[in-house]
């Protein structure tokens, strides 16, 4: 009886004593399981505002250690506190979660829930060798300006480069890049690459590349701008953040055009770096490039920034101070069989180089995606061997004038209120752009001559009361490029929604339009440009509903301090005879950065005859 007593009074002292420790363990690994800097490291979002599941955005399950981990923090954080402690097999020691998971760990070592004389002693020796190759310890964020010709660039591209802060500038380009993209195949075609890409039917990875494979392929191969943000990170904030990048090598992502995109990563990675600051929430929708690359800036993540001049526009730089009559001497030049004449030797030395030189870097440029040749080969030496035989002294110092950051640009979305009179009715217009730029827009952080618009939507309310949709285009593309002596690029534009269109009589249509052209800059601050147009549109007061059409545009834009004015002539014809011609003026008035006042201005004719249209605009970009 007494040993029955005895033994229920070490029971009772066992559960009161054990049982409570065991809880507030498990409370405080819960606690610590929602931690925000937790949630980050395993790349968790709240699936909804009004309940506390949590999805991890990595599809990986080699990134987890718990069955359940990719929705579960708090058995996701035991099983890794687990995983530290257990014995290391002897077949694969850096397979070890000591190896693997190193910014894990160090965060838990900050909240004292590892006890290190306990962990296994183990060299993680590919992961050392990995670290010490990078040798960073600060970071700078990459922003690549739009590439229209690329339908995953678009909008631009952002990466990270891995510094040294000991090195010199000028070296920068030998660290490593780290760029999250789609892992694609070359056999989808466009349609096919839009519809993955906006689906998140591509699987997403970081990867880690050296910096000056970039600059190959943005500055040199397709002439982007790029801008280069020195980010203020703290040794142990880019530590951090390198940790983490260990962690998701091989890992794989959905990757989603719109959303889930390099740039989204990119602030994930950010927050891993500096916790603390929430940069993802206002993108979980739609994320662009240059809108992450103004949220880092007001976050005050930025240190200072260096634009990277492409090679093309160094080059255009050269060519328009040259003057016209010397354009016969670099025709010449780039010829394999070019003999100085007699005018050529009369040059300057200094005049003489720059021709030289300018000739050597168009004839690079041109050729430089297509296949190497004998005779081009032949050309280019000869004229790197003239080029050296001018003393160096005389070499012509360019103007490179540094244009507005990205970060100084308008907002990618856009709102706008308006009155208008079309056609003897007066109205009011509710507009909604969900990105991101069109011709007329605040060109300061933008390239000018290129628009990209997607989900625009316009709707009216007519004095009679009438209401209705009058346009939404799923997509505007036009990419302007000037042409000159030496390089005559190819313009074009591409247009396909739903609009009200006035062939014969008001009718919403749909339709796809697209042409090619030219563009030309006569003068400063302006661009004239033309395009051939093909046209397919469903319209049922067409003779045959569906109809194909061509049309002719002709334009002029010009920019000033005031804003950008437009004069436009468009015409289109369709094989049943309906046409509409029309002719207009718009200007875009910059209130500031993200306010504008727009007027236009139309006549068009139809087969019924003429009319007018003209509408005030008051536009807000956020």
């Amino acid at each position: 009886m007494r040993n029955r007593i005895l033994s229920f009074s070490f029971f009772s002292l066992w559960f009161l004593f054990s049982c409570p420790f065991v809880s507030a363990k498990n409370r405080s690994e819960n606690q610590l399981g929602y931690q925000p800097q937790w949630l980050n490291l395993l790349h968790y979002n709240k699936e909804s505002y009004s309940s506390d599941t949590y999805r991890s955005y990595i599809d990986d399950d080699a990134f987890f250690l718990s069955q359940d981990g990719a929705n579960n923090p708090t058995t996701e954080l035991q099983a890794t506190i687990a995983a530290f402690y257990k014995k290391p097999s002897s077949k694969n020691l850096n397979s070890h979660a000591l190896c693997r998971f190193p910014a894990r760990l160090q965060w838990l070592k900050e909240h004292n829930q590892i006890n290190l004389s306990q962990l296994p002693t183990i060299n993680c020796s590919e992961f050392n060798e990995w670290y010490a190759e990078m040798n960073s310890d600060q970071i700078t964020l990459v922003f690549a300006a739009a590439y229209l010709n690329s339908p995953s660039s678009m909008f631009g591209h952002t990466l990270l480069r891995l510094d040294n802060s000991l090195a010199k500038d000028d070296t920068n380009w030998l660290s490593y890049a780290v760029n999250f993209g789609a892992d694609t195949n070359n056999d989808d075609g466009s349609i096919s690459f839009a519809y993955k890409g906006i689906t998140g039917g591509y699987d997403g990875f970081f990867h880690i590349m050296p910096f000056y494979k970039k600059i190959q392929e943005y500055s040199f191969m397709e002439n982007r701008e790029l801008w280069e943000y020195r980010l203020n990170l703290s040794t142990k904030e880019s530590k951090r953040l390198i940790l983490h990048l260990w962690e998701l090598q091989n890992i794989n992502f959905a990757y989603y055009y719109i959303t889930e995109n390099c740039s989204f990563r990119l602030l994930e990675l950010l927050q891993v770096a500096r916790p603390g600051v929430q940069l993802t929430e206002p993108f979980k929708n739609v994320t662009i490039p240059s809108d992450i690359i103004q949220a880092v800036v007001k976050h005050g993540f930025v240190e200072s920034i260096h634009y990277r001049l492409p090679q093309a526009k160094q080059l255009d730089s050269q060519i328009a101070e040259i003057p016209s009559d010397q354009y016969t001497f670099i025709d010449q030049l780039m010829t394999d069989d070019y003999m100085p004449s007699e005018a050529f030797k009369q040059l300057s030395i200094r005049d003489k180089r720059n021709l030289v030189d300018t000739s050597y870097q168009l004839l690079r440029n041109k050729t430089i995606k297509k296949a190497r040749t004998t005779a081009i080969s032949k050309t280019k030496l000869q004229l790197l061997k003239r080029l050296n035989s001018y003393p160096k002294k005389n070499k012509t110092q360019h103007k490179q004038i540094t244009p507005i950051s990205p970060d100084k640009g308008h907002r990618s979305r856009m709102t706008s209120v308006a009155l208008g009179y079309d056609r003897k009715k007066a109205y009011t217009q509710i507009s909604y752009r969900q990105n991101y730029h069109d011709l007329l827009d605040n060109p300061k952080g933008y390239f000018s001559g290129a628009e990209i618009n997607f989900f625009d939507l316009d709707v009216r309310l007519y004095e009679t009361g009438n209401v209705k949709l009058q346009k939404f285009k799923i997509l505007n593309i036009t990419s302007l490029s000037a042409r000159n002596h030496f390089v005559k690029p190819i313009s074009w534009h591409l247009d396909t929604g739903v609009e009200y269109q006035n062939y014969k009589k008001d009718k919403l249509s749909a339709f796809i339009n697209g042409g090619a052209g030219t563009a030309y800059q006569f003068f400063d601050n302006s661009l004239s440009y033309g395009f051939l147009d093909l046209h397919l549109e469903y319209n049922s007061n067409f003779k045959y509903t569906v109809e194909p059409g061509v049309g002719l545009q002709l334009g002029q834009l010009y920019e000033s301090d005031l804003g950008t004015s437009q004069l436009k002539f468009d015409s289109k014809l369709f094989i049943d005879g309906s046409y509409l011609y029309s002719v207009g003026f718009r200007h875009n008035l910059i209130v500031n950065t993200n306010h504008a006042l727009r007027f236009s201005l139309k006549k068009s004719w139809n087969e019924e005859g003429g009319f007018d249209q003209i509408e005030l605009a008051y536009r807000y970009y956020f």
